[in-house]
């Protein structure tokens, strides 16, 4: 082999060891960086500790709550209607008083309900079915007319021998009501103050008056039914407080008892004590 070509040979390996050589040197000349690069701190996701504390709390106390499914209500009921409008005395014959309705009109409602709790509160909404009866009395007949619809009038006097006792107007319901409730800390008795907000609709199943004649010895009952004139629905705001199972409860109702233009204007209302179970 030619002397040249070996020489050639040998410098280009010589320039390429050395090459390799320079390019270690600089990197180990380099300082390196001893920084140290310190990890994310990945929040926790979801509610704090105390708060989780305060939710299992909450789950302890709420255990021990009755969950009111089943209510009665024993109510006083009435009317708010003024006793000059149309259908109440204003039309009626000469001598007839029209309506006036008696303080101790009564009623009953009873009812079952589910209780769901909102998460971690106190607080908690009920829907449920409820039945209820109310009963209007008065020294009153009510009268009704193809054209003028239904209007009260003071009972019919009789002979000597007769009397007409308290007629009684009749109305029932099934209702659907609807509540928010709140309730607070159990005490060292394990009973808790109740607040309970709804509103409750209902369908009209039944009505009809009642009026009891007595004629010497013999007393009749006379029961007149299917009024037309009456509104099939009924929707009312709802309100009870308690303590327990005894609690006060008030209704009042936002549609008119009658239908419009065929019926004086009156709204029910009751107020009574409401007890609570299970």
């Amino acid at each position: 082999m030619p002397y040249q070509l070996i020489m050639k040979k040998f410098l280009l390996v010589l320039t390429i060891i050395i090459s390799a050589f320079s390019a270690f040197a600089q990197d180990a000349a380099k300082p390196q960086d001893t920084t140290k690069v310190a990890p994310k701190v990945q929040k926790p996701k979801g509610p704090s500790e105390a708060v989780l504390a305060e939710r299992k709390k909450m789950d302890k106390m709420f255990a021990k709550y009755s969950r009111d499914h089943i209510t009665l209500d024993l109510l006083g009921t009435n009317w708010n209607y003024n006793s000059n409008d149309k259908g109440f005395g204003n039309n009626n014959p000469v001598g007839s008083t029209g309506l006036k309705t008696k303080w101790f009109s009564r009623g009953v409602q009873i009812g079952f309900s589910w209780d769901f709790r909102i998460k971690g509160s106190r607080v908690s909404i009920a829907p449920g079915v409820s039945y209820s009866c109310s009963n209007i009395y008065s020294r009153s007949s009510m009268q009704r007319t193809d054209t003028g619809g239904t209007t009260f009038q003071s009972l019919r006097v009789f002979g000597a021998d007769t009397t007409a006792k308290i007629n009684k107007l009749v109305l029932q319901y099934v209702n659907i009501p609807l509540e928010i409730r709140i309730r607070s800390n159990i005490d060292k008795f394990g009973n808790c103050f109740k607040w309970a907000v709804g509103v409750v609709g209902g369908v009209r199943v039944d009505e009809h008056t009642k009026t009891k004649m007595v004629q010497n010895a013999q007393t009749n009952v006379y029961i007149v039914r299917r009024d037309p004139d009456f509104n099939l629905f009924r929707l009312a705001p709802t309100f009870r407080f308690g303590y327990s199972f005894v609690n006060v409860t008030a209704s009042y109702d936002v549609i008119n008892v009658f239908k419009p233009n065929v019926g004086p204007k009156a709204n029910a209302f009751s107020l009574g004590i409401s007890f609570t179970a299970l």
